[in-house]
């Protein structure tokens, strides 16, 4: 009997020592299939087709011998450490313009003058998790109740309004017009920023800093991100959230998006005088509850009587 149990354990160790030597082997033949080794790789040879070794012999030197290596900033403000640059090698290099992904420099140089890499990083203003190094961790293709999920190209502003308020002096158009969407549709009828509006509909003050693992996406066709959710519930708020007071607005896809773009810029995460941008002397935030009447939602005259007619 004694026997007979030990050659059982000693198969059972002999099979997860295989097991673990398995594993071991498959994670030395991933670690060496990473991505970012091969966009490294290509960028270098792209970089020393781009450089001459007679006009700055150290440099290419240095060029020549690059090897694969993560690369990342670290941003004590934001408590990030982002490695965006391991794939996005050329993105403020005026010689890679024009290039294709994920080589080439940012579309707006002078952005980029006023916002180094290495002053904000990346995720301040692109959302998505910096300390990934593929193309699915680092939330390129929407990570379900990722914080914040990559930023499309039509919301992007609504991370310039986390620390810029005066939308105008930086030309945020998208900005600019879906706070005036805002006050045109009466929102704050119902919700209230920043102690502004009525009480009826949920606070949008800390509408960014909301974690998207709080909403319920039974209804929403696109992915699990609050960006999707907050797309669908303007476009239909009955259907994404069953029950809700609030009616379908009569906008376009367009103007659902300065709207989103708006309310998605809507923090109370506070930063330092460092990356927090100066308005202009004359500048004065907006009211955004002038003469707007909180809604009356009691039953009209008589509905008591027709209600089960």
């Amino acid at each position: 009997m004694e026997k007979a149990v030990l050659r059982k354990l000693t198969t059972f160790c002999i099979v997860c020592g295989l097991a673990c030597i398995a594993l071991l082997g498959m994670t030395v033949i991933r670690d060496g299939q990473r991505e970012w080794k091969d966009y490294q790789q290509e960028y270098k040879e792209m970089l020393l087709k781009k450089i001459k070794r007679d006009a700055n012999p150290t440099f290419y030197d240095r060029v020549a011998a690059m090897e694969p290596e993560i690369r990342q900033v670290v941003i004590g403000e934001f408590k990030e450490i982002e490695r965006c640059t391991t794939c996005h090698l050329g993105i403020d290099d005026p010689l890679f313009a024009g290039e294709k992904q994920p080589y080439t420099t940012h579309p707006n140089p002078e952005l980029m003058k006023h916002h180094p890499v290495e002053k904000f990083g990346c995720t301040i203003c692109h959302g998505g998790q910096g300390q990934a190094t593929t193309f699915y961790g680092s939330s390129h293709s929407t990570i379900p109740n990722w914080p914040i999920t990559l930023v499309s190209k039509g919301l992007m502003q609504s991370r310039c309004g986390y620390c810029h308020k005066d939308y105008e002096a930086i030309g945020a158009d998208r900005l600019v017009k879906g706070r005036e969407l805002y006050k045109e549709m009466h929102c704050a009828g119902c919700h209230k920023i920043d102690d502004q509006g009525g009480g009826v509909g949920p606070d949008l003050s800390a509408f960014a800093d909301k974690d998207p693992g709080g909403f319920d996406y039974n209804y929403v066709e696109g992915g699990h991100s609050k960006q999707a959710w907050v797309i669908e519930h303007f476009k239909d708020p009955k259907k994404v959230s069953p029950g809700s007071p609030m009616s379908r607005p009569a906008l376009s896809d367009e103007q659902i998006e300065y709207l989103a773009t708006y309310v998605l810029s809507l923090t109370r995460r506070e930063f330092t005088r460092h990356y927090t941008a100066k308005a202009k002397a004359d500048f004065v935030p907006p009211k955004l509850d002038d003469v707007v009447p909180e809604p009356d939602l009691s039953p009209a005259a008589g509905d008591e009587d027709n209600a089960g007619r």
